[in-house]
């Protein structure tokens, strides 16, 4: 492979530079199928049912075409695009490159089902999510020689489009229901029960839709959670999970906003960190110290490089710390564990699963 580097791609000899490089191919029409209507209009079917039940009913490109809103000549080469990479199927069994008329019907496949919105295992937030994203990458090249993120601070886009903003949050929670359930059991691990046999008060701080404080209590009954965001996050709190109770609060104000005095069991900083600078995240560890109640825990849940994996995962991540937020960056477990002790902790643990993100705690002493 001339001008390959040695060991490139974890010393993968099959890695192909231009399947690469046009992989972005597939991701745009997967991404334009839900953004632009066509994967809902297939899912609803000749007869007008909806998500898994519409599996090979089919429908011709003029009445998916009037159903999202596209133009038909558009609509037939996506399409056929979409059977071609395995999202969807004709119902006369052929295959994409077979001539289309007005009587080629089109179906979801069952891997493409997920793209409707009213499935129950929808992936269309998360898709909605990657697509804005898309376009921030396009700009890596210049994040690269300025070092600055090409997107506006989450406080600014929470402000000036909401509507992306909690679209964004939506995907979260969508995720965090795919992959976080293995967090939630490592968190739960190495929560200590109380010795008064009480509950164990937990403020999930940023905590967003409150994903990772529901899977959490889920699964030990006597964690009694909290979510603390900014004010305008509390309506996706009761869309996501209702019954779960809410705090306004602020990253950036001293101890959160919470009053002085106030302690809590546990404090959960759930994929908080990576956001911010490592001075920023001193204080924020400090800050999620400080809210400990003697003997109390902090959890961090973080995407830490880990050293024993050539897995793309975290590295990726780190370039999408880096093009997304300034000062933003996947860091290390010796970093993770200097901002504990600092904060005057200690028992600090660190969990890996199968996962890119791990779990660590750490004790207040009393």
């Amino acid at each position: 492979m001339p001008g390959a580097l040695p060991g490139a791609g974890g010393g993968d000899a099959g890695v192909d530079p231009l399947a690469l490089l046009t992989a972005y191919q597939h991701s745009a029409v997967l991404a334009s199928a839900v953004v632009s209507g066509v994967a809902d209009a297939l899912a609803e079917g000749v007869d007008g049912s909806h998500g898994p039940d519409a599996l090979g009913a089919g429908r011709t490109v003029e009445e998916v075409a009037a159903s999202a809103g596209t133009d038909p000549r558009a609509t037939r080469i996506l399409l056929s695009a979409l059977v071609a990479i395995g999202l969807a199927t004709r119902a006369d069994g052929l295959n994409a490159g077979a001539p289309v008329d007005a009587a080629t019907r089109f179906a979801l496949s069952e891997a493409g089902a997920t793209l409707a919105s009213d499935h129950p295992q929808t992936l269309a937030w998360i898709v909605r999510k990657e697509w804005f994203f898309y376009g921030v990458w396009n700009e890596l090249p210049a994040a690269l020689e300025d070092g600055r993120a090409r997107i506006a601070p989450w406080r600014d886009r929470l402000r000036d489009d909401r509507s992306t903003a909690f679209g964004f949050l939506r995907a979260l929670d969508d995720l965090a229901a795919r992959f976080g359930g293995e967090l939630a059991e490592m968190a739960a691990a190495a929560l200590p029960a109380r010795g008064d046999g009480g509950p164990l008060r937990l403020l999930d701080v940023g905590g967003a839709s409150g994903s990772h404080a529901a899977r959490l209590a889920a699964l030990r009954p006597d964690v009694r959670p909290t979510v603390l965001d900014l004010p305008e996050i509390a309506p996706l709190v009761s869309e996501r999970h209702g019954g779960l109770p809410f705090e306004a609060g602020d990253l950036a104000a001293p101890r959160f906003g919470r009053p002085e005095g106030e302690t809590w069991e546990v404090v959960l900083l759930a994929n908080i960190l990576h956001d911010h600078t490592p001075a920023q995240n001193e204080r924020l560890v400090r800050e999620a110290a400080g809210l400990l109640a003697p003997g109390g825990t902090l959890l961090l849940y973080e995407w830490i490089p880990n050293p024993d994996t050539d897995a793309p995962d975290l590295p990726l991540f780190a370039v999408m710390m880096m093009v997304e937020n300034d000062g933003g960056d996947a860091y290390s477990e010796a970093e993770h564990r200097a901002w504990l002790e600092r904060a005057g902790l200690g028992e600090i643990d660190l969990v890996r699963g199968f996962g890119p993100i791990a779990v660590l705690s750490a004790r207040k002493p009393g």
